[in-house]
């Protein structure tokens, strides 16, 4: 029994050496360059003494922000490009985008009160209050959203490893306590494994309004329209369905109306 668990033991420490060099992102020096870049074009705007040279600035620390979105697609990454994108946006005038940025940014850092701080700032300025109902959802479900996706991830592959080494250990020492450990690693990563699933198939896909639009009541122009009030830009929306080929949204607002708005309309959070 001891040479099998001994030789588990290594392929599981192998595999962990493995699954991290994998998933870890490595930082070339020029994708170093443009973040430092960046933040000095975004510096410069801080300093700058004209309206106009202030603007430049801004604009030039987007573009840059932007293309490295572009380029490293960062949905899994730690948030602070997001939110960076979301304070140029901001300072531009670009509340809308700014808005979609700041909650791009909370998904990745949920306990980070200078992002719900500045989204807060910025639906302010659309004249936009969030829904109280939202809120006492996450008062409710607190660990769900405590955590990120990537967090969450992290957590249930370090207590799967962490539960197949101590098991490992304990068909090799057969001591109860190690068993017991095991036991309450596997329980933890299952409570993970829940968590993750709920977020891949589960949770409502959301958007941001990036411009205020009519809602329809079907996928056309032609159509009548549900409210007749537009929807303001910045307010976060349930996407439903995509129809015509991705050209119209089927939505819910946070009022509760139900209906279609055109693409170039919302952005996915």
């Amino acid at each position: 029994m001891k040479q099998p668990a001994v030789t588990l033991f290594w392929l599981v420490i192998l595999g962990g050496v493995i699954n991290y060099y994998i998933t870890v992102s490595y930082v070339t020096r020029e994708t170093e360059e443009q973040i430092k870049q960046s933040y000095t074009e975004y510096l410069t705007g801080e300093k700058a003494s004209t309206l106009g040279e202030r603007q430049d600035a801004f604009n030039r620390a987007l573009a840059l922000y932007t293309g490295f979105e572009r380029d490293y697609s960062p949905k899994n990454s730690t948030g602070k490009l997001y939110y960076n994108i979301a304070n140029s946006y901001y300072q531009v005038g670009e509340h809308s985008w700014a808005a979609l940025y700041y909650y791009r940014a909370q998904k990745l850092m949920p306990r980070s009160d200078k992002v719900v701080h500045s989204l807060e700032m910025s639906l302010k300025k659309l004249g936009i209050v969030p829904k109280e109902e939202e809120i006492m959802f996450r008062k409710t479900f607190p660990f769900h959203y405590l955590l990120s996706l990537p967090e969450r991830l992290q957590l249930f592959s370090g207590l799967t490893f962490f539960a197949i080494v101590v098991g490992s250990f304990y068909i090799w020492k057969r001591k109860r306590w190690l068993k017991k450990i095991a036991i309450l690693a596997t329980i933890l990563a299952s409570v993970m494994l829940l968590s993750l699933g709920y977020s891949h198939y589960l949770a409502a896909v959301e958007g941001v309004l990036v411009k205020s639009t009519a809602l329809y009541r079907d996928a056309g122009l032609q159509y009548a329209k549900v409210t007749k009030e537009p929807i303001l830009s910045g307010n976060k929306v349930e996407i439903l369905d995509v129809l015509d080929e991705g050209k119209w949204l089927k939505i819910e607002t946070p009022e509760g109306d139900l209906g279609y708005v055109p693409q170039e309309a919302i952005r996915i959070i």
